[in-house]
């Protein structure tokens, strides 16, 4: 994995000039001080503009949502909030900027939050969003199979080192985790969400497939 990485990172390079890292700062949804998201500044500022949009765009979805469900289910909204962390920013050269939304909303009457995490991985030079076919399609190329099955093994290992309880029909996946992001020493995380592998107790399940 970590070799077809550094090819990905090849073809990326050679294709797109190096903007430089970004520079990340926090600002507040309409003036809410629960919602915090992140904000880009680049030398492109064109490309900043649309990284961010595409943040907002994913807060705005997010907070749409709760308050639908809301209103479908006759809920009511006791809290809702967001935050964030910087995975990797242009760590070694590259061209990934990689941020993680924590997204949490809370329904009064509810025995929790609902909480989940979702990464966004933009090419700083375009300021495209790269999705999983950057691990899969570039570079020497990995089929979807062969990744699931390394995030399969790591996810067996993370939850045997945190003895956590993974559910019987955990394993072996069915299907990726759809949120993935790089870290700042270029490592692949998979973020399994609450529920999805394991009871709520063992909290948000972040694997290092490179580890």
């Amino acid at each position: 994995m970590r070799k077809i990485f550094f090819a990905t990172l090849l073809v990326l390079m050679m294709s797109i000039q190096i903007c430089g890292a970004a520079t990340i700062d926090s600002a507040k949804f309409n003036g809410n001080d629960k919602l915090v998201y992140p904000v880009v500044s680049l030398s492109n500022r064109d490309v900043a503009q649309k990284i961010n949009a595409a943040i907002v765009a994913e807060v705005d979805r997010f907070l749409t949502g709760v308050y639908r469900n809301a209103q479908v289910n006759n809920y009511t909204v006791a809290d809702v909030r967001t935050s964030f962390e910087v995975g990797s920013n242009e760590s070694g050269g590259t061209v990934i900027l990689s941020l993680v939304l924590t997204e949490s909303c809370y329904y009064a009457g509810a025995a929790h939050p609902a909480t989940i995490k979702t990464a966004l991985n933009f090419n700083v030079g375009t300021g495209d969003l790269m999705g999983i076919d950057y691990l899969t399609d570039i570079g020497e190329g990995v089929s979807v199979d062969e990744l699931r099955g390394r995030v399969e093994r790591a996810l067996i290992s993370h939850c045997k080192r945190e003895n956590l309880y993974l559910f019987e029909e955990a394993v072996p996946l069915k299907n990726l985790p759809e949120n993935f992001y790089w870290d700042a020493n270029l490592h692949v995380h998979f973020i399994f969400q609450h529920y999805d592998v394991a009871p709520y107790a063992a909290g948000i399940i972040d694997v290092d497939i490179d580890a």
